[in-house]
């Protein structure tokens, strides 16, 4: 049986240029880690052949309470502005860790009747991930 990992507890932070600062109001995230194919099929081929190319880790997104006092969503809109990479540590609550380097390519502003403001934060992940 699989010993899940809570969810719960998972700390980002986003670093200013300066030094790590805790991402707060997140309420959920998301990195979506893919491979570009290419098509190896010969004419001795039987059926279509495939080989996976570099690994793509995609975006990383947070779903965050909007909040431009924040901290670590202000180094994010700051980093923005500048088209800046930034390094990102993700440290899960069983400690494993993981650092990266990202841009911000997304800060929108959602809100709704009744609601606070929202924002689903697109971080693109440029390189590797490391785990520790």
């Amino acid at each position: 049986m699989a010993n899940p990992i809570d969810a719960q507890g998972t700390v980002f932070t986003f670093n200013d240029g300066t030094t790590g600062q805790v991402v707060g109001g997140i309420i959920s995230f998301g990195i979506d880690s893919t491979a570009d194919e290419r098509e190896v099929t010969t004419l001795a081929s039987s059926a279509k052949e495939y080989k996976l190319g570099l690994q793509d880790h995609g975006t990383l997104q947070l779903s965050v309470l909007y909040d431009r006092s924040d901290v670590g969503q202000a180094a994010m809109i700051t980093a923005r502005a500048g088209n800046l990479t930034r390094e990102v540590v993700m440290t899960l609550s069983s400690g494993d860790i993981a650092t990266f380097n990202v841009l911000v390519k997304a800060l929108p502003i959602d809100g709704a009747a009744d609601d606070d403001l929202k924002s689903t934060i697109d971080l693109r992940i440029t390189g590797d991930i490391t785990w520790t």
